[in-house]
């Protein structure tokens, strides 16, 4: 009698924190012609997000960057980390969030050491912070996807470039927006909670590859939980090694982190593992900005030079004029006769190969005089460093 009186108490309870959280949305009464009603009342029933003392919520009002934090650290149950690093938060109402995003990395201060806690946040600077609570806001952006852009007003030079397009491929940014995103627009309240609402429901796996050879999916094993197999997005960006990869690359065992999008499909897969033939290759493509491409390396270590000399030779020779070679020194080098350039010429081809590769003059020289003693003495710290140097230093 007495354990069915203990569970008719708990019911009850239940009941009324239920209860209590629907009534608390429901009472927000100026949301119910707002686009993100939904979102809103979801998040005003987590207890993420609260209206103000005359029961409404307000959706068109500006949003600050210390309400951001609070709702950001709320959303991603992020603890705080300590004091807050920044001289104008430390006796803030929302100093513990504040310090909760610092201890993770989302939030910067400005270069005069403060937060600027009451100023309105902006949109670029919410998909900015969401993309780094999602762990996707360094590797994905330091490696060329050949991402099409998807608002006009937003080219690959704007800062938030690469977080805007991150965001818009998980289905974060909503709709609503069209075709402009308008990255220094102050965002409103509905626009908050419409992106943090999609954002903290993305499904996000760390664990092991259990499986792999099938490009169209992934099985993983969890930290925690039974295996998981998930689809891939056609459009997935996948790094291995801290490098641009494909699905066909991955290795049984590798270490994964992934985050799927809104539709469920892993749309941004980050692996480590052995260092293999592949990742060399596309560390090698990635310095050399495109100008070699995995086939034409294929080629070359195959010591077949006849197979991409002449595709890659027009691809040089526009390089070169790009970087300030003159057209009649440009073609010496493309017939590999080196020795008809003056020294300033030598120099000058040198400097433009250096520029362009991220190498030094001195081993470019070598490998152009084929000198390869030399070349071997400034290549084997030089390359190694570039090609294989951080590979096996992801984390997650």
């Amino acid at each position: 009698m007495r354990q069915h009186k203990f569970s008719m108490a708990i019911m009850a309870l239940l009941m009324v924190l239920l209860f209590s959280s629907t009534t608390a949305a429901a009472e927000l009464k100026d949301i119910s012609a707002s686009w993100a009603k939904a979102d809103i009342q979801a998040l005003a029933a987590e207890g993420v997000i609260s209206g103000y003392p005359d029961e409404t919520f307000r959706p068109k009002n500006p949003v600050t960057r210390a309400e951001f934090a609070r709702i950001l650290a709320k959303a991603f149950r992020f603890e705080s980390g300590g004091q807050a690093p920044f001289s104008d938060t430390r006796n803030h109402w929302a100093k513990n969030e504040i310090s909760a995003l610092a201890a993770k990395g989302i939030i910067q201060g400005y270069p005069d050491g403060k937060f600027h806690p009451n100023e309105k946040i902006t949109r670029a600077e919410i998909v900015t912070m969401l993309t780094r609570a999602l762990k996707l806001d360094k590797d994905f952006q330091a490696n060329h996807f050949d991402w099409w852009p998807t608002f006009t007003d937003l080219s690959e030079e704007h800062w938030a470039y690469g977080s805007v397009e991150i965001a818009s491929r998980l289905g974060i940014i909503p709709s609503i927006f069209g075709t402009t995103f308008q990255p220094e627009r102050p965002a409103t309240r509905e626009e908050t909670a419409a992106m943090v609402k999609t954002a903290a429901d993305l499904v996000t796996i760390q664990g092991t590859l259990s499986a792999a050879g099938d490009q169209a999916t992934v099985t993983i094993e969890p930290l925690i939980g039974h295996s998981l197999v998930l689809e891939l997005a056609p459009d997935a960006s996948i790094l291995r090694n801290s490098t641009k990869s494909e699905a066909a690359n991955l290795v049984e065992g590798d270490q994964i982190y992934l985050v799927a999008n809104r539709s469920g499909a892993a749309q941004f897969v980050k692996a480590s593992g052995i260092v293999t033939q592949s990742d060399v290759m596309s560390k090698i493509t990635d310095l050399s900005k495109g100008m070699v491409t995995k086939e034409q390396l294929g080629a070359l270590i195959k010591g077949d030079w006849q197979a991409v000399r002449d595709e890659m030779k027009y691809t040089l020779y526009d390089q070169l004029l790009k970087n300030g070679v003159k057209p009649h020194e440009a073609e010496a080098l493309i017939i590999q006769d080196w020795s008809a350039l003056s020294d300033f010429g030598q120099e000058r081809i040198a400097e433009a190969l250096a520029a362009e590769w991220g190498l030094s003059p001195e081993l470019i020289v070598a490998l152009l005089e084929r000198d390869w003693q030399t070349a071997q003495e400034y290549g084997q710290v030089e390359l190694t460093q570039r090609l294989l140097g951080g590979l096996l230093n992801e984390s997650f």
